[in-house]
């Protein structure tokens, strides 16, 4: 009886780790197709799903430094709150080479989220690498170019695949 009761934790700990897709390598690259299996919207930051998408489950990217160009709180009354495509894509003109992408919590049939963000703001952001140090220097950039309340985040997508 003692084996059983050990075995059945460990089933249950498997079974969650299945649960969800971790370290999908994020597509940063303007120029590169994504070998991805979702439809990523031109605001979100793509990352690669190598499997068919199952309903419920939840898809996760490697993590990686962001650097935060500007935060929108998130009107409650407001169907969604959110950083608009025309600044999105004036943001991606300075960086041609790295993903400018935005959120869109509290907008509606929104799938992707980003872990290690507030929920209850909005964000327009670029890729800012792997470490810590592409990270700072992208940071520097932002803040020559005008962005001086930028700051860097360590995050990753999650893709919620239920809608």
């Amino acid at each position: 009886m003692k084996i059983t009761f050990a075995v059945f934790p460990l089933l249950l700990f498997i079974a969650s780790l299945a649960q969800a897709q971790v370290s999908g390598s994020v597509c940063y690259q303007t120029s590169a197709r994504c070998s991805t299996s979702h439809s990523f919207t031109p605001y979100q930051l793509p990352f690669v799903i190598k499997e068919k998408l199952v309903f419920g489950k939840s898809y996760r990217s490697q993590q990686f430094y962001a650097v935060i160009l500007k935060s929108v709180k998130i009107d409650p009354n407001a169907d969604c709150s959110e950083v608009g495509e025309a600044e999105r894509l004036k943001a991606q003109s300075i960086w041609p080479t790295r993903k400018v992408f935005t959120s869109r919590y509290s907008c509606p049939e929104e799938l992707v989220s980003y872990e290690n963000t507030e929920p209850s703001v909005n964000f327009l952001a670029v890729y800012a690498g792997p470490s810590l140090a592409e990270a700072r220097r992208v940071l520097n950039e932002a803040k020559a170019k005008g962005h001086l309340q930028a700051y860097i985040k360590r995050i990753r997508v999650v893709l919620d695949y239920s809608t």
